[in-house]
């Protein structure tokens, strides 16, 4: 679902994606696991991850993001809920796939295990569950389990964001006085993209990009990226 097409309330989401992690680490045998919430674009943002190294992380968002398929942007089949790898890439095709060869195999992740969440027919966000060559690849039992815990998050989810309250972005950039330029590097910055994928995106020079941050951090007056995505999201603040 979209964050901003619910109007939902970031923090509360936030919080309720550490519940989300702890439900899912406990409940099945992963080596690694990820989750997500979205924009109104399906683009994740507001990343958690568990046992997943920093390097495999910052490679993903910078770049192996655009050759995955499972990547809620590129996928667009909301009657399935519970994907597979393996179901979209067959073993033969695994071969010659970029993703695959270039990200999927250094990394030795046998299978992914993609769940997406939706309210009222809208992508909310995701978790995706990583199993290695030290973990069994998930069964048909597996499967069925994670068919309940995906029923029992998305419904609690539903229910959370019933109560959630609300503040634009818009409304937020202008309490601050932000600039166009400024507003969209601070999207950029809260999708933890890095500064030269930044620089890429928006067809600009590195420098260019660290002067609009200088500029987001003199007028909200923090000192990180860090604590400039940690103020939206207390703000209350929907993307």
């Amino acid at each position: 679902m979209s964050v901003d097409g619910t109007c939902a309330n970031l923090v509360q989401l936030n919080e309720f994606q550490n519940e989300m992690m702890l439900l899912l680490d406990s409940s099945m045998k992963v080596s690694r696991l990820a989750t997500y919430l979205v924009d109104e674009r399906a683009r994740p943002i507001c990343y958690q991850t568990s046992k997943i190294q920093p390097l495999m992380h910052q490679q993903y968002v910078d770049d192996f993001y655009q050759a995955d398929p499972l990547y809620p942007e590129n996928f667009s089949s909301p009657r399935d809920r519970i994907i597979k790898m393996s179901d979209l890439v067959s073993p033969m095709k695994q071969r010659t796939h970029a993703y695959y060869q270039d990200f999927i195999k250094p990394w030795k992740v046998n299978e992914i295990v993609e769940l997406y969440f939706y309210h009222q027919n809208n992508l909310i966000g995701g978790a995706a569950l990583f199993f290695d060559q030290a973990v069994e690849a998930p069964s048909k039992n597996d499967l069925i389990r994670l068919g309940s815990l995906h029923r029992y998050i998305e419904f609690s989810l539903g229910q959370q964001l019933k109560t959630v309250t609300k503040m634009s972005f818009d409304d937020f950039c202008d309490q601050y006085l932000l600039t166009s330029k400024e507003r969209v590097v601070l999207q950029l910055a809260i999708q933890g993209l890095a500064n030269k994928v930044m620089a890429q995106k928006l067809n600009c020079s590195l420098s260019t990009i660290k002067t609009h941050l200088q500029h987001l951090f003199s007028k909200l007056e923090v000192n990180s990226k860090v604590e400039m995505v940690n103020l939206v999201y207390s703000s209350k603040c929907i993307i």
